[in-house]
């Protein structure tokens, strides 16, 4: 199989479609663990040594407590764990616009696993070979109640995008690369501030280069997406 893939991790809180999935990947020929929600799986991923590590995790992006998009960024901003690669699934995900690195593709999850773990193998064929490990650690994100709350009030589609831009702006924030394109620019100030621009929807993060982090210190929603 592309990427060399034999055993996944499956995170799912869904214990209908985890059992599901777990069963038909099995019958596919994958080895399968699973765990029910993001710390769960931080947990099990770190008492493992890396030669039990699996070869795939498979994500549902909506879990309780850490999520998915906080448990990708957990795996990238961890020596010992940025090595993993990652298929994420959600009901409402699809390709995002921008690369996330260690991101094998977005699956949308259908009204029955088997045809996940269908969709699954022929997009795992259609991959090339396993990625170079990038040299630079992305900054790691922090995201204030304040922010979440926010965040989680959008509508879904737009939920995820803003987060998979949050999470491109901290990979590059580690380069030299320019930060100015569609959706990212430098502000003017005196304190170091990048601009994240999706759907409409505006993120402040301030930079501290000093801890290699970026904190979403203001969510700014247009009228047309907040909650009546």
């Amino acid at each position: 199989m592309a990427l060399g893939v034999r055993h996944l991790l499956l995170v799912e809180d869904d214990r209908t479609w985890r059992e599901g999935v777990g069963r038909a990947a099995s019958e596919a020929g994958f080895q399968v663990s699973s765990v029910s929600d993001g710390a769960e799986a931080l947990h099990w991923l770190r008492h493992r040594p890396r030669a039990q590590h699996p070869d795939l995790i498979l994500l549902d992006l909506v879990l309780p407590g850490l999520d998915g998009w906080e448990l990708y960024g957990q795996l990238r901003t961890d020596a010992r764990l940025r090595h993993l690669t990652v298929m994420m699934m959600s009901t409402g995900s699809g390709t995002p616009e921008v690369p996330l690195l260690g991101v094998a593709g977005f699956l949308r999850k259908p009204p029955q696993p088997e045809a996940l773990v269908l969709e699954l193998s022929a997009r795992l064929r259609q991959l090339p070979g396993r990625p170079l490990e990038p040299p630079r650690t992305p900054y790691s994100l922090r995201l204030p109640d304040a922010s979440l709350y926010a965040l989680h009030a959008l509508p879904a589609p737009v939920r995820h995008a803003v987060r998979v831009h949050l999470l491109r702006a901290a990979e590059l924030s580690a380069t030299e690369l320019p930060l100015a394109s569609s959706w990212l620019m430098a502000l003017h100030s005196e304190q170091p501030l990048l601009l994240v621009t999706v759907e409409g929807v505006r993120v402040v993060l301030e930079v501290d280069d000093a801890a290699c982090a970026l904190t979403a210190s203001m969510v700014i929603v247009p009228s047309h997406l907040r909650c009546s």
